[in-house]
């Protein structure tokens, strides 16, 4: 028996693009953020995750950015100053942060491995992106494609 489940949707129009699998580690460029911080970009048209690893003890000072931003931690744990409250985050913690309100983070104690959400995508890590890789130029095909 089929179920109506109005969420999932039919295509409604032909894709503007195709999909694509990538490799986190192996298909995606490492980035330094600063020291002992590093982000692997993945850019998509209206957003970019950035895969992001901290060594312990180390952060992002205290900044603000027109791109709203959706935070997941996954491994470790940091400390987070959001608008002046400050909160200790762990793996399944999430911090929705919306256009200009500062923000910092650090890690309180090991490596943490987090995910950043950035829409419309950010534009000092695409301006950073392609600084490091002139070829990816801050597109969308900054790891290849696969089947």
């Amino acid at each position: 028996m089929e179920e109506d489940f109005t969420y999932f949707e039919p295509a409604g129009r032909e894709p503007e693009e195709p999909g694509r699998f990538v490799s986190i580690e192996a298909d995606l460029p490492a980035l330094a953020l600063g020291p002992g911080l590093a982000s692997r970009p993945l850019v998509g048209t209206n957003l970019l995750a950035s895969f992001v690893r901290y060594e312990p003890g180390a952060g992002a000072p205290r900044h603000a950015h027109e791109e709203e931003q959706l935070f997941v931690m996954l491994e470790g744990e940091v400390e987070m100053e959001l608008g002046g409250e400050t909160r200790r985050l762990r793996p399944g913690d999430a911090v929705l942060i919306p256009a200009w309100v500062p923000h910092s983070v650090r890690s309180t104690g090991g490596a943490v491995y987090q995910l950043d959400v950035f829409s419309p995508p950010r534009r000092a890590l695409l301006k950073l992106l392609e600084e490091t890789l002139p070829s990816a130029g801050g597109s969308r095909d900054s790891g290849p494609e696969k089947s």
